[in-house]
């Protein structure tokens, strides 16, 4: 017996097949889904189809379905940026203007994404709404990653398509490493940052997580067709550098995956060099001593802790308060420092394409390593302290879904040139394929 054809439009389809994956995952859409449209998503997409069907429509998204980190207003949900604190604020009037072009592109908005309160940590822990678990690695609950941590989860389980959500110090990339995706931070600038709720404004951009590296660079594309022009070429020819120190904060099985990478990516006809690189070293120490981040967070919720401190999460309110400890002078060298190191970082690549490291040092934790607030601080250091430098030297940045036939949730990530952000994405389709880990897109 013969199947009938799907006579869906890719609206429709895309729709149908994503809500029957969370369908599937209730555990983990309970814990990565913390608003939902389907039937709205449901009609919407059927009437799109609908209208494709009397006349072309410019949608370069079409039959991509979208989920949206909680730190971004959508109209008729509250922004409550994964906090308590916020639970009762009135929902948003408006799409911010990022939402509204994905879904004028043709992406068809599906759910509220979570993350980590106020996007104040990497490991994705979140003790208001849950802790989403990467579904990469079954052997105990581990971490998926934050802050960005039910958009990688909804991607990785084919929930969503793809997931708009921001970048402190590696939010969009932490995450996609440890759920077997791709996360893109762009240069600053990029994609209009109206109707996002910052942690810091000096280094918060916008990002995306989707399956792959094209899909990013398509999604890059609609959002920023006129800013800069890239097209995937071969590996033979480019040139990469591998910081001298990267390798040396490496848990081993972290380390042998990269270094199998790197022979993979040779083999295919990259050049690599290893440099000193201290500029890349040197910013994550910059912006700490200067206190950047704190400063900015307590600046933005200070009244609030004023008033409500309790009722923040105890591993995020704490923190927000040591910024009102950071002295002016501290904090101004440091925005000055940063600006010489950007220079430094600019000359140090004259030739090369893209910076390449792990996108994180260690495995995904347990949520059992975590339960100590020591422990917890120390890996939540560790998770963005290869992410970091993108953001501190305003650099897009991707991290790229391994191989995952053993069982590790291991990402690789590469970071080029400010500005430079659709030439990086079309040198990473190309490092992807040679890697082998393209295959897994769903769109």
């Amino acid at each position: 017996m013969s199947m009938s054809p799907d006579r869906r439009g890719p609206s429709s389809r895309a729709v149908s097949e994503c809500l029957a994956r969370t369908l599937e995952n209730p555990s983990a859409a309970k814990q990565a889904l913390l608003a939902r449209r389907d039937e709205d998503a449901l009609a919407e997409a059927r009437a799109r189809d609908a209208l494709r069907t009397l006349a072309p429509a410019d949608e370069p998204l079409a039959g991509t379905t979208l989920g949206v980190k909680a730190c971004f207003d959508v109209r008729g949900w509250t922004t409550h940026a994964g906090s308590r604190v916020l639970s009762d604020a009135p929902a948003a009037a408006a799409d911010a203007p990022l939402v509204r072009r994905l879904r004028h592109a043709g992406a068809v908005l599906l759910a509220q994404n979570n993350m980590t309160e106020f996007a104040y940590g990497a490991l994705g822990l979140n003790a208001t709404f849950g802790t989403p678990l990467t579904p990469c690695m079954a052997d105990a609950p581990r971490v998926a990653g934050g802050s960005s941590s039910g958009g990688a989860v909804a991607v990785a389980l084919g929930m969503v398509n793809l997931a708009l959500v921001s970048d402190t110090s590696g939010s969009a990339r932490i995450p996609a490493a440890f759920c077997g995706v791709a996360g893109f931070k762009p240069s600053r600038g990029r994609y209009d940052d109206a109707g996002m709720m910052y942690l810091s404004p000096t280094f918060d951009v916008p990002g995306i997580i989707a399956t792959d590296a094209a899909q990013c660079l398509r999604v890059d594309k609609a959002l920023a067709p006129c800013a800069g022009a890239g097209s995937p070429s071969p590996l033979a020819g480019r040139s990469f550098v591998v910081p001298d120190h990267v390798e040396d904060m490496l848990d081993p099985e972290v380390r042998r995956v990269f270094s199998n990478w790197l022979d993979r990516l040779m083999d295919a006809g990259a050049a690599l060099r290893r440099l000193p690189m201290l500029c890349v070293a040197q910013s994550g120490l910059v912006a700490r001593d200067g206190g950047i981040i704190a400063a900015e967070a307590y600046m933005l919720h200070a009244s609030r802790l004023a008033a409500d401190a309790a009722r923040y999460d105890p591993r995020v309110g704490p923190r927000m308060l040591l910024g009102a400890q950071v002295p002016a002078h501290a904090y101004l060298a440091a925005q000055r420092r940063l600006v010489e190191l950007r220079q430094e970082y600019d000359a140090a690549m004259a030739g090369a394409d893209a910076v390449l490291t792990p996108t994180v040092p260690m495995l995904p934790p347990t949520l059992a390593q975590l339960e100590d607030n020591d422990a917890y601080l120390r890996e939540n250091s560790r998770a963005f302290s290869l992410t970091e430098f993108a953001n501190r030297l305003d650099l897009p940045s991707i991290s790229l879904p391994g191989d995952l036939a053993d069982g590790k949730a291991v990402g690789l990530m590469a970071t080029g040139l400010r500005g430079g952000d659709q030439a990086l994405l079309a040198a990473a389709v190309q490092i992807e394929a040679a890697l082998g880990s393209a295959a897994r897109g769903r769109n």
